[in-house]
């Protein structure tokens, strides 16, 4: 099988990390190179793709948007001020969300993997602050939420102020050895790196007043390497609060977020402190890296995939009826996912998956998902697909539930390469992937014989060969154990944090 992306992608990173100065990349006490190595990432995958990049310049209005999103955040909240936080408050834990690992749950939106820890704090008496990033076109809260768009809107402003000097030795020779590789890298541009370190710099400044109010010993992120998390982990790190990681996809030990090498050995200041993993084999994968460092900077604990803390017990029968629901109570012999994802180039599949669903045989109903990333303005990358109409083919209702709602039921799941593979094998539902790219990220996954690499034309064959899933036990570790577990770390972390200060309070 030829080489996958996400191959290629490892192998570049690590050479580079091995032949250039990158960890020395900074800006105060700013890493810069884990937020410029996820840049590269995305410079390549669009490459790859055929996606079209970001504008090099800000629309006409951009800075006028930016200036009015306080009176734009009042006017979207207007109907939600019972959850509208303006000013930050005291309390145990701090979460800040990605803005997309969202669930609409009776109406209103809660955090996918932060609301278990929230709920179980509050029945121990504890309060949490959270912040979500985005712009507010997911309303109401579930809970009481604090807009971070705010310190997003800071910082692009304040940047322009910004005069503190930034050290990228040896960008002259990474350059060049991309363009020998012919990778073109625009993230990695001299200016752009300038830009970007000032934009993190400044959200830090934000993120470390507000806790400085919040004065939290745990602090929450998801997706801890896009949007504002880099500058939230800077920030919780120059305070002395422990930053925990939460799982949001599958890693199987291959995600590019969390395969690290040649750290610094006092690690990177805007990874996170505790990798909260899913399993076992996670948390294993992480070590292995995490071990070259000269103290326990990052580490990793296996919590349990904390979205399924809201499926147990009497949340799971009641999400079974909301499943049945969304079915109209009608059996069908198979039940099959499609898990869309929004990659650019692949129309092709989507419109041979819609041929091949519209011939399989008429007892079979398809799920058809829509990435909970994605946008309207995407759809049409999926062809025909989720054009598709009959009583057999479910669109809305199988992007609204929870995948955790719909896994139960599923004979099989078929996708391009989703992590939503890696969560049906949680409830023995067989995977199929459509592209041979998914042996990048999920090649243990394939070899455990949890999924498959199909051509779409065997899609239905395979499916006809599958016996009912064994629905195998899920065994969680208790998240009160866990929390209790972080308490304990969180006490020796601020002591690390503290040793590591010089006379004047700065890092060394």
């Amino acid at each position: 099988m030829a080489t996958t992306f996400q191959d290629r992608y490892f192998a570049l990173v690590a050479a580079i990390e091995r032949d250039f100065r990158v960890a020395q990349w900074k800006k105060r006490d700013l890493d810069i190179w884990p937020v410029a190595r996820m840049d590269l990432f995305l410079d390549m995958h669009r490459r790859h793709t055929g996606e079209e990049g970001p504008p090099s310049s800000a629309p006409p209005g951009r800075v006028a948007a930016l200036l009015a999103t306080p009176f734009t955040n009042a006017w979207k909240s207007r109907r939600d001020l019972k959850n509208w936080i303006v000013q930050p408050f005291r309390a145990h834990a701090v979460l800040l969300g990605d803005g997309v690992s969202l669930d609409l749950i009776d109406g209103a939106w809660q955090d996918r993997f932060g609301e278990s820890l929230i709920a179980e704090f509050e029945r121990q008496g504890l309060k949490t602050f959270v912040m979500q990033p985005g712009d507010l076109n997911r309303l109401p809260w579930h809970r009481p939420t604090f807009a971070a768009n705010l310190v997003d809107v800071w910082s692009r402003i304040a940047r322009r102020w910004d005069a503190e000097p930034v050290d990228l030795p040896d960008l002259e020779k990474v350059q060049a050895y991309l363009r020998e590789k012919g990778i073109e890298a625009p993230s990695l541009d001299r200016a752009t790196l300038e830009r970007r370190a000032a934009t993190i710099s400044k959200a830090a400044d934000a993120f470390a007043m507000i806790l400085k109010i919040v004065r939290p010993k745990l602090a929450f992120v998801v997706t801890y390497y896009a949007g504002l998390a880099p500058a939230f982990l800077l920030a919780c790190r120059g305070l002395g609060i422990l930053s925990v990681d939460l799982q949001h996809c599958p890693q199987d030990g291959g995600h590019k977020a969390y395969v690290w090498s040649n750290l610094p050995g006092s690690g990177y200041r805007v990874l996170p402190a505790v990798f909260w993993t899913w399993n076992r084999s996670d948390a294993d994968q992480i070590e292995r890296w995490t071990k070259q460092l000269s103290a326990p900077w990052h580490q990793a604990l296996d919590g349990g995939n904390t979205q399924l803390a809201n499926f147990c017990g009497a949340s799971g029968a009641a999400w079974d009826a909301r499943f049945k629901a969304a079915a109209r109570d009608r059996p069908f012999a198979r039940e099959i996912l499609v898990a869309l994802q929004p990659i650019a180039g692949q129309t092709h599949l989507w419109d041979r998956l819609a041929e091949i669903i519209e011939t399989a045989p008429n007892d079979w109903r398809w799920w058809i998902r829509r990435h909970p990333a994605s946008r309207a303005e995407q759809d049409s990358a999926f062809g025909r697909l989720l054009a598709l109409r009959g009583d057999n083919v479910v669109v809305e209702q199988a992007s609204t539930l929870p995948l955790p709602a719909l896994l139960p039921h599923m004979t099989a799941l078929v996708s391009l390469m989703s992590g939503a593979a890696g969560e049906a094998t949680i409830f023995g539902v067989p995977a199929f992937f459509l592209s041979d790219e998914a042996a990048g990220p999920f090649g243990n996954l394939i070899a455990r014989g949890c999924a498959r690499i199909v051509d779409p034309v065997e899609v239905v064959p395979e499916i006809k060969k599958l016996s009912e899933p064994r629905r195998p036990e899920i065994d969680q570790p208790p998240l009160a154990g866990t929390l209790r577990s972080l308490e304990k770390i969180a006490d020796g972390y601020r002591d690390l944090i503290a040793g590591s200060r010089d006379e004047s309070g700065r890092h060394v």
